[in-house]
C-alpha cells in the first residue's frame, strides 16, 4: 500500500509519525512525506527517515493561480478551509496582512501540491492526526476528490481509546449508525461492555478525558515552562532557523518569531491570570441557570467544528438576550485557557445582562448537575452534561450531536423558543430511560473506538511505546473492509 503521512509544526508529533513511518516501512508499505515548509522538515528530521517527501513552500514559491484548479474543486468549501490557519494566525498575532491574490494563490497551490503527490505515487491511503489546520483540510479535499482514504489519529473522550476520523463533520455518523443497530439488534453490545458503560457513566465525576491530562495547558509558570533543557533546544533550533529559507511557509512564518510570540503569551497570561478575581462571581444557591463553557483557542474543536461561532462573546452576547424570563446564563471559565484572552474580552463578558462569569476552579460537574441545560459549542462539557441526563443546546457539530437530548443550533432565529423549550422539558424524562439510553449510546461510542492512550505530544521514547500500543489498530485499518466491526477489544 502506498502511504502519505502528513508532517508540520505540531509540537513533537513528528516523533510517533516518524515511527509509524518505520514500522510500516518494514511491513512492506510504501512511504512518502508531506510537509508543510523546510523548518518543519528540519525540525521533523524527515530526511533522516531516508523515505521520500515533498515540500510545500517549495510548491509555493511560485504564486501564479490557476483558475482551473479552483473550479475543479469548486464543490468543496475552500474558504471555510482557510479559517483555522487565519484563527490561529490572529491569536498569536503572526503573520501580517494578505491580499485577496495571496489566499487565491495559497489554494490553488495546496491543491495542486497534494493532486500531485497522490497521482505520482499512487497514494491510497493518508495518515494524520484529525483535520485541524488548512494544510491537513486541503489534503482532506485531494483525497475526497481522488477516492484517497483519510486517516487522522484522534483522542476520545473514553479513557485509554481513540479513534481514526475521516470526516471532521461526520463523526456522529458513525455513533448514530451503530447506536440504531444497537437498538434494532444488528450489533450486539456484550454484557462486559454494558457494564462497563454502565460503571463509566455513574462514576462520570471522577472522569478525565485523557488529552486533559497530557496538555499541561493550565501551567502558567513561566519558570516552570521555559526554564528547562527541552525549551533551550527549541530556542537553538529557531536561532539556527534563520539560515532556513522559510519563503513560502504560511504556517510557522519563522520558529524564532513563534517563539517569542508563544513566550509574550505565557507571560501576558500570567499577568492577567493575577487580575481575574475582580471579573469573577460566585454561583448564587438556589438560581435557575444555563452553563456555558469557554472553549480553548485555536483548536480544530472552534475553528475546524464550530467556525461559524468563533467570537465567543458573540455567542454569549446573543444567549444572554434571548435567556427566558428568571434565569441566567452561568459563563465558566476554562481550566486550560483562562487569562489568555484580553482583559477587555473578559470585561465585555461582566457587563452583559443576566451573565455570570465564574472561575476556572469552580466544579464543573457540579455546576452541570445544578443547571437548566447546558449550552456549548462542541465541549466535553456537553458530553458529561448528556451523561447526566441534562440536555446540550449545541453550536457545533461534534460526535455527540445525535444524542437525543442534544438541541442542535443550526442559527440564531429562533435561540429564545429553543432556549424555553429546554426549560419545559428539563428534568421530564424517567432517569432509568434515559440511563439504558446513555448505556447504549456509551456502548455504540466505545464500538467505534480502539484501544489506545492517544499522546502525540512525547519524545521519541514515548513515541515508540505509542506505537507499540497502537500499531494493531493501525494494522487492522489498513485491511478495513465495510463489514469489519471495530472496537470490541477490552
Amino acid at each position: 500500500m502506498n502511504i502519505l503521512i502528513l508532517s508540520n509544526g505540531a509540537p513533537k508529533y513528528y516523533n510517533f509519525f516518524n515511527e509509524l513511518a518505520k514500522r510500516l516501512s518494514e511491513e512492506g508499505h510504501k512511504i512518502v512525506f508531506a510537509v508543510d515548509c523546510k523548518y518543519s522538515l528540519v525540525e521533523n528530521c524527515i530526511a533522516q527517515t531516508g523515505f521520500p517527501y515533498y515540500v510545500f513552500s517549495e510548491a509555493f514559491r511560485e504564486r501564479n493561480c490557476d483558475v482551473r484548479v479552483l473550479r475543479k474543486f469548486s464543490d468543496f468549501n475552500l474558504n471555510f478551509a482557510l479559517l483555522s490557519d487565519f484563527e490561529r494566525s490572529q491569536v498569536y498575532k503572526l503573520g501580517g496582512r494578505k491580499s485577496n491574490e495571496y489566499f487565491d494563490d495559497l489554494k490553488c497551490a495546496l491543491l495542486e501540491f497534494f493532486s500531485r503527490i497522490v497521482e505520482e505515487e499512487n497514494i491510497d491511503l493518508v495518515f494524520y492526526e484529525n483535520i485541524s489546520n488548512t494544510f491537513a483540510y486541503f489534503c482532506w479535499f485531494v483525497c475526497a476528490k481522488y477516492n484517497v482514504r483519510y486517516k487522522g489519529f484522534t483522542p476520545s473522550r473514553l479513557p485509554g481509546r481513540f479513534w481514526f476520523t475521516e470526516n471532521p463533520f461526520d463523526e456522529h455518523k458513525k455513533v448514530d449508525a451503530t447506536f440504531d443497530k444497537i437498538n434494532k439488534g444488528e450489533v450486539e453490545a456484550p454484557d462486559w461492555l454494558r457494564k462497563w458503560a454502565g460503571d463509566y457513566i455513574l462514576g462520570i465525576d471522577e472522569v478525565v478525558p485523557d488529552y486533559m491530562r497530557f496538555n499541561n495547558l493550565n501551567n502558567i509558570s513561566i519558570a516552570k515552562k521555559y526554564l528547562n533543557s527541552e525549551k533551550f533546544r527549541k530556542l537553538i533550533f529557531s536561532i539556527k532557523s534563520l539560515a532556513v529559507d522559510g519563503q513560502g511557509s504560511f504556517q510557522r512564518v519563522s520558529p524564532l518569531a513563534m517563539s517569542y510570540k508563544m513566550f509574550l503569551r505565557s507571560c501576558k497570561r500570567k499577568v492577567r491570570a493575577n487580575r481575574l478575581s475582580r471579573f469573577y462571581e460566585l454561583p448564587v444557591p438556589g438560581e435557575n441557570y444555563f452553563l456555558y463553557p469557554l472553549h480553548y483557542h485555536p483548536e480544530s474543536s472552534t475553528s475546524i467544528l464550530s467556525g461559524s461561532y468563533l467570537d465567543e462573546y458573540e455567542v454569549i452576547r446573543n444567549i444572554a438576550f434571548n435567556l427566558p424570563e428568571g434565569t441566567r446564563l452561568y459563563v465558566k471559565d476554562h481550566s486550560s485557557a483562562y487569562g489568555l484572552p484580553s482583559l477587555s474580552f473578559y470585561e465585555k463578558l461582566c457587563r452583559l445582562p443576566n451573565v455570570r462569569l465564574l472561575s476556572h476552579k469552580e466544579n464543573t460537574k457540579k455546576l452541570i448537575r445544578g443547571s437548566l441545560a447546558v449550552t456549548t459549542l462542541t465541549s466535553t462539557v456537553g458530553y458529561e452534561s448528556l451523561l447526566m441526563n441534562k440536555k446540550v443546546l449545541l453550536f457545533g457539530s461534534v460526535f455527540y450531536q445525535g444524542h437525543k437530548n442534544v438541541v442542535k443550533v443550526y442559527d440564531l432565529e429562533g435561540l429564545n423558543s429553543k432556549l424555553n423549550e429546554l426549560c419545559s422539558e428539563n428534568g421530564s424524562e424517567d432517569s432509568d430511560d434515559i440511563f439504558e439510553y446513555n448505556v447504549k449510546f456509551i456502548c455504540a461510542y466505545y464500538i467505534n473506538t480502539l484501544k489506545g492512550t492517544l499522546n502525540l505530544m512525547q519524545d521519541i521514547d514515548g513515541a515508540r511505546r505509542l506505537l507499540d500500543e497502537v500499531y494493531p489498530e493501525v494494522k487492522r485499518e489498513l485491511s478495513f473492509s465495510p463489514s469489519n466491526v471495530a472496537g470490541l477489544s477490552g
